[in-house]
C-alpha cells in the first residue's frame, strides 16, 4: 500500500478522534488537487474553487461514515466529481430557460 494512502488514513483517523489539525493537513494536501479536478470538468476557475469548498463541506459532514480511511483520496475525489457534474447539470438547465 502506498505511503500516502496510509498517511491520509492516519490523518482521517486523527480527525475522527477530534484532532482538528489533522483536517488542516488534509486540506493542505488535497485542496489544490480538488480545484484542479473540478476545473477539468467546468473549465471555470471560480466555479472550481466553489466546488472544492462545497466538497470539503460534504467531506467533513460524512467523513465519519468512511469505513476504509486509507481510501480517503479516491473517496473524496468522487465527491468532487459528483459536485462538478451537478454544477454542469445546473448550468445546462439555466441555459435552456
Amino acid at each position: 500500500m502506498a505511503v500516502n494512502k496510509v498517511f491520509d488514513g492516519l490523518l482521517v483517523l486523527q480527525y475522527k478522534s477530534g484532532d482538528k489539525k489533522a483536517l488542516g493537513l488534509l486540506v493542505k494536501r488535497y485542496h489544490a488537487k480538488f480545484c484542479k479536478h473540478a476545473y477539468w470538468y467546468t473549465k471555470d476557475i471560480d466555479a472550481s474553487k466553489d466546488i472544492a469548498q462545497d466538497s470539503w463541506r460534504a467531506i467533513i459532514n460524512s467523513v465519519y461514515k468512511l469505513k476504509d480511511e486509507n481510501s480517503f483520496g479516491s473517496w473524496s475525489l468522487t465527491i468532487v466529481t459528483r459536485k462538478s457534474l451537478d454544477y454542469l447539470k445546473q448550468n445546462q438547465l439555466k441555459m435552456k430557460r
